[in-house]
């Protein structure tokens, strides 16, 4: 059994393996170093098979258990949400709410749905690239849009009250959840980083 196809959705893109291969057998107790990259379209149901896929290789790295493998999963799941939403199709957190009240209304939300056909926003396209060894996992999130302030963003204190706030709250989870993350200068690119517990 292959058990790099950790996701349904991932064996799709890579093939089976069979059984009696030895590279395939022996694939995570072999692996000292993995780099993968992804393209997405701007699709949210191909955020969480992404997130799925990264998130057990980097269990299989021993990086995190599974309280930290849904930390990791959380972070992720946000910045990529970030890329698509506010990154690529430059929808602010007031947008969105109205997206939110035309879902719970109307079971759609056609204003996601004209920005996600709309150029130039629907040839934009979100670049992830995950590098992953026994000592850390290193998650780069990049989209197209134009980026944002990340440093007014920053959240310097967390509290309680800060999860319930409309806006930020995926960013405190990214700085939560995450043994680093960093932004590049034009803000449309987050690194994220877990390191082995060594303690």
């Amino acid at each position: 059994m292959n058990r790099l196809l950790g996701s349904p959705r991932m064996s799709q893109i890579f093939p089976p393996q069979y059984d009696d291969d030895p590279v395939s057998s022996d694939w995570d107790d072999g692996l000292d170093h993995m780099e993968l990259q992804f393209t997405l379209q701007n699709n949210p149901s191909l955020i969480h098979p992404l997130v799925s896929y990264l998130t057990e290789r980097a269990a299989a790295f021993g990086l995190c258990d599974n309280t930290l493998e849904k930390h990791v999963a959380i972070a992720l799941e946000e910045a990529l949400l970030n890329a698509l939403y506010h990154g690529n199709l430059e929808l602010s957190s007031a947008d969105l709410n109205r997206a939110g009240d035309e879902l719970l209304a109307q079971g759609n939300a056609p204003s996601i749905a004209h920005r996600q056909r709309a150029a130039p926003y629907c040839d934009r396209q979100i670049h992830v690239r995950a590098t992953l060894s026994p000592d850390q996992a290193e998650f780069v999130i990049r989209d197209e849009g134009p980026g944002f302030d990340y440093a007014v963003c920053t959240p310097l204190v967390i509290d309680d009250g800060e999860l319930s706030r409309p806006t930020g709250r995926g960013l405190l989870l990214m700085y939560s959840f995450m043994d680093e993350v960093r932004f590049n200068a034009r803000g449309n690119e987050v690194t994220m980083l877990i390191r082995r517990d060594v303690a």
